[in-house]
């Protein structure tokens, strides 16, 4: 089972959302937002089975407007970080790979203080 956490802002095709088996939700207000992202995040923890997992990021990386938003999924031992066109897969702990995703998160203007997934 991947389990990951996704803002409803960052999604430019709202029904995506719909599709998601949502575990729990919250709102948050964000002091660190940039520019082109709004102050107020609706947030979902959701799941997704693990045969179902690499469809779905391909499904989201579509879906996830252009530009400063990512979601990360994650098993007991992979973690999968989508971006808008951009899927990065690894194993937990795999500290190379990892740095791929950071530096790319950062290349489309993401802040250095939101790229903050977990490996546990």
């Amino acid at each position: 089972m991947f389990r990951g956490l996704i803002i409803k802002e960052s999604l430019s095709d709202q029904s995506f959302w719909e599709q998601l088996k949502i575990t729990k939700e919250e709102t948050w207000d964000i002091e660190n937002s940039t520019e082109g992202q709004p102050s107020v995040w609706n947030v979902a923890w959701f799941e997704i089975k693990d045969s179902g997992a690499e469809i779905f990021s391909k499904e989201l990386s579509k879906a996830l407007h252009v530009g400063k938003w990512y979601v990360d999924l994650t098993s007991e031992t992979e973690k999968i970080i989508v971006f808008p066109n951009q899927i990065y897969r690894y194993k937990k702990g795999d500290v190379l790979e990892r740095s791929k995703a950071e530096e790319f998160g950062l290349g489309i203007g993401i802040p250095k203080s939101q790229l903050d997934w977990k490996e546990a």
